[in-house]
């Protein structure tokens, strides 16, 4: 519950800060009002934005250290980029940053926001977790609309399970479902992080994926994230991949898909459960898929969080890249179906060159760097095993933590060093169809207790 108080300025027009003439107070028991607003102070005949901008932003580097940035004299809130013709159709979509108190990371994210064609400052929303002044006033000195909530905890829910897990998806869920009916109107919803800052063409990006989340009811998703979207893994920025595994990070939801998939089936809680791993069942339950970019639009700059730290950091996000333009026409849209799709990798199996499988995918130059159009056999006991993948992408310095990331059907399509890279599972209806007899698929030698349990 809160209080608010506002003086207002006859005649007074266009303030677009929070201005010193208003006031809130904040109760942390949900059941009692909060103590009452009192102000006294004098106000002036006409309040100067200007002036109210200065004197925030200076009270701001008083109190807050590492800003140089926002802190030089020169400094001024930005002004979103003009978008162009009718490209931005998602300008009219809300965003959703999901934070907490990390207000050096927010500044990050914001400044790139407002450097993206399409963005519609109005339009974006920061739900807050917590009381974090820094964080607070981050937005304040943007612009941007801020939703706080109380810090979420065990001492809001009755069982003694609750841990870091239910904390994050607990705060995922009000934050949502606030979003939701603040925006119940829109058709959909952006839903992004407090570490993610964005490329130059993320609207742009978003708006040409649209037309196919309107029209296929298999797709659940776009991301603008590549789990395996290294320097030596990413090269096209054209090209979109489609996955039914949830990458996350900087996504487009639908309101049909919240209302019919995810809000009815969000696990209650608190069992432990990541909101991440619930999306990624609930694709799974349903035969659902995600589109995501070969190279990201968002890039992840946390260094710590609740999963994160600065070693994992630098093994799996600091060398992930980040499309540069504010506009690339992205190819082969009429191929991202569910068959249009698969008949495309079948096509590309076809037509691409073997790999040596005599050789080691875990030794250093297995690839050499170059421009083809390679595939490359994994083994499998059944076609839903991806052990021997798992242990393969870690060989190619791709995401292998907990499970293969941007698998379709059992295959995941990648680049390489330049060669656009097809590792398929042996036991797939591709690998079936199209591995050849004379050959062994890949099987890392860390498994040997299976190969010999095989024999």
């Amino acid at each position: 519950r809160k209080q608010w108080y506002q003086r207002r300025v006859r005649g007074q027009v266009g303030i677009t800060s929070i201005s010193p003439y208003e006031a809130m107070k904040t109760s942390l028991d949900k059941t009692a009002w909060p103590e009452p607003v009192a102000v006294a102070q004098c106000v002036p005949v006409k309040i100067d934005d200007e002036e109210v901008l200065a004197a925030s932003r200076r009270e701001f580097c008083a109190k807050f250290d590492n800003y140089g940035e926002l802190c030089n004299k020169k400094w001024s809130r930005p002004l979103p980029v003009p978008k162009t013709g009718e490209r931005f159709l998602t300008s009219s979509f809300p965003v959703a940053i999901i934070a907490g108190d990390r207000g050096s990371y927010l500044r990050q994210v914001l400044s790139t926001f407002f450097k993206a064609p399409g963005f519609v400052p109005e339009n974006l929303i920061v739900f807050q977790d917590g009381y974090d002044l820094e964080t607070f006033a981050v937005a304040r000195q943007f612009g941007v609309r801020l939703v706080r909530f109380p810090k979420t905890d065990s001492r809001n829910h009755k069982e003694d399970t609750f841990n870091q897990a239910d904390h994050i998806a607990t705060n995922y869920k009000r934050a949502l479902d606030v979003l939701w009916k603040i925006s119940a109107d829109k058709e959909f919803v952006f839903i992004m992080e407090d570490d993610l800052t964005v490329s130059p063409d993320f609207f742009d990006y978003f708006n040409q994926l649209v037309p196919l989340l309107r029209t296929d009811k298999t797709l659940f998703s776009a991301s603008a994230w590549n789990d395996n979207g290294y320097g030596h893994s990413a090269k096209d920025p054209t090209m979109v991949y489609r996955t039914e595994f949830f990458p996350g990070l900087g996504w487009l939801l639908s309101k049909k898909m919240w209302l019919e998939v995810v809000e009815p089936s969000w696990p209650k809680c608190c069992q432990g459960y990541s909101w991440d791993l619930f999306m990624r069942d609930v694709l799974k339950g349903r035969g659902l898929d995600c589109l995501y970019p070969d190279v990201s639009r968002t890039y992840h700059i946390g260094k710590t969080g609740a999963n994160v730290f600065n070693q994992f950091f630098n093994g799996y996000f600091r060398e992930h890249v980040l499309a540069k333009e504010p506009h690339y026409t992205l190819a082969g849209l009429d191929k991202l179906g569910p068959k249009s799709y698969s008949d495309l990798i079948s096509g590309l199996i076809a037509d691409g060159t073997l790999v040596d499988h005599s050789g080691d995918p875990c030794e250093q130059q297995f690839i050499p760097e170059g421009d083809a159009l390679l595939v490359a056999y994994y083994y499998q006991r059944d076609p839903r095993e991806t052990r021997q993948a798992l242990a393969i992408a870690g060989c190619l310095n791709l995401w292998n933590v907990d499970r293969v990331r941007g698998l379709f059907n059992g295959v995941l399509r990648t680049h390489f060093r330049g060669n656009q890279l097809l590792l398929v599972g042996s036991m797939t209806k591709y690998g079936r169809q199209y591995m050849p007899k004379n050959i062994k698929p890949f099987r890392i030698a860390k498994y040997k207790d299976e190969i010999e349990n095989d024999r």
